[in-house]
Order: structure tokens, then sequence, then C-alpha cells
């Protein structure tokens, strides 16, 4: 494992809404366009030399935007989808929490319908796609372009909290150079401020 770097794309009108996206193909809204720029301009002088995307529009077009203005080469892997919420896609969140009775520290995995992707799946499809890709760059920096899932299940399976990761907010994951020591992670700002979060 080495340092890479990670960023959810931009807001769309369903992220807005608080609706669950999953698979379905929105795009960026104005706002998430313009987030996608700043993002790319936090991301220079990081010595990033490629990014793998998911294919779904509102990624894409954030690592289009990052790649252009970095002027890397672009790839695209489906590992890196958000998770498929099924037929709870285009609900709103908070409203489909409310209708089970969800507390606020349940996580809604344990009310999704079958037709969804399962938290466990999630997680393995996140580690496998991480371990694979180093793998296949081993002289790149390599910056992915996901969705909030998918960060959430990354940061969880290298041992850290869950957590949310922010629109268009690009993180950098530093591994561990010594036995005991711990995975940071690193929230880079628009003036490429690092904000570290230590994780086992």
């Amino acid at each position: 494992m080495r340092t890479f770097y990670f960023l959810r794309h931009g807001e769309t009108d369903w992220n807005l809404q608080g609706r669950m996206q999953g698979h379905t193909d929105i795009p960026l809204n104005a706002t998430g366009e313009a987030q996608a720029v700043r993002a790319a301009q936090a991301l220079m002088g990081l010595g990033i030399t490629r990014i793998v995307s998911s294919p779904l529009i509102r990624a894409r077009r954030t690592a289009e935007v990052a790649a252009d203005a970095l002027q890397l080469p672009l790839s695209f892997d489906d590992a890196l989808k958000e998770r498929t919420f099924g037929s709870f896609e285009g609900q709103i969140t908070a409203e489909v929490r409310a209708a089970h009775g969800l507390r606020p520290e349940q996580s809604i995995s344990e009310i999704l319908p079958p037709d969804a992707e399962d938290w466990p799946t999630t997680m393995a499809r996140a580690q496998e796609f991480t371990e694979r890709l180093l793998a296949a760059y081993p002289t790149d920096c390599l910056l992915f372009v996901s969705h909030g899932a998918v960060f959430r299940a990354l940061y969880e399976g290298l041992g850290g909290p869950r957590t949310e990761a922010a629109n268009a907010t690009p993180y950098r994951f530093v591994p561990p150079t010594q036995t005991g020591e711990v995975w940071q992670l690193e929230t880079l700002g628009p003036s490429l401020g690092a904000k570290p979060h230590g994780f086992a």
C-alpha cells in the first residue's frame, strides 16, 4: 500500500434534495461543476500522475475536469461505481429513515431492499479495487474519483470510523511507514491545507 488520493464527485440536484442516487446516472448541477473546477485546482502540485474514475456521469465529469486541468491520463473502472440502493434509489434518505423508524445512530443499511448492494460487499469491493489498481500502476500516484458510500467503505476498511466525504473535496490516504503506526487521512482544501485524521 502507498499514498493515494480520493475525490468524491461534485454536487448533483439529487444531492441537494437528499435523494439516494446509487447507480442512477444523475449529472452534476451548476454548483457541482464549479466544485469540480475548485477541486482540480486543489489537486495541482501534489504529484498525482494518473486518475481512475467511476463511469457514472457525476464522477466521470468531475474526473474529466481534473484530468484536463492536470493534463493527466484518465481511465474508468466499474468497481468505483456507487453502491446500488436498488428500489430505494430516487427516494429522500431522511423520509426513508423516518418511515422505517431508524434512530440517528442506525445505518440505512439495516433496512435496504434485497436488490441493493449489502455493506460487506461494498467494503470488499473498495478493498479489491484499491489493491488491484495500486498493483496495476506501481509507479503512478493515483487519484480515485468515486462516490460517498465507496469512500465510507474504503475508510472503514482501513480501520477508520465511518464518516462522510464532502462533495468535490480531495482526500489523501497515507499508509503507515512502520509497524504500530496508523494510516492518516488528510482533507485537502483549495489552499492545500491538510487536516490529518489518524486511524489504525
